[in-house]
């Protein structure tokens, strides 16, 4: 009650560890920009047309991120949990090579 935004942190904070269930629907890696580029996002949201909102953490601190609004060629699901996922931005992208190899590389959509 004393810290202003407590409670939001702690209900993350326990999303990510696991002892809650998590709003993120499944991992993808998503090209921002119309770029080759590839950055680690969950899904948050699909929408009827077809796009995705997802939220693409920051590391080492997942707590922090970005909320992108992407049309469905630009997202790219990965068949890889969460956590493995989660354990990849908190550190710093070591141990990424699960997230890149389950990736259908001929789906990447180029400018």
């Amino acid at each position: 009650k004393i810290a202003p935004g407590y409670s939001m942190i702690r209900e993350t904070v326990l999303q990510f560890l696991g002892r809650k269930k998590s709003p993120f629907s499944s991992v993808a890696l998503v090209q921002l920009f119309e770029t080759r580029t590839l950055a680690t996002a969950f899904v948050t949201d699909e929408h009827d047309d077809g796009s995705f909102s997802v939220f693409v953490p920051t590391g080492p601190n997942p707590t922090s991120g970005q909320i992108y609004h992407l049309e469905a060629q630009f997202v790219h699901p990965v068949d890889v949990g969460v956590d493995d996922a989660m354990r990849s931005i908190i550190s710093c992208g070591a141990g990424s090579s699960k997230l890149i190899s389950a990736m259908d590389r001929e789906r990447l959509s180029v400018p």
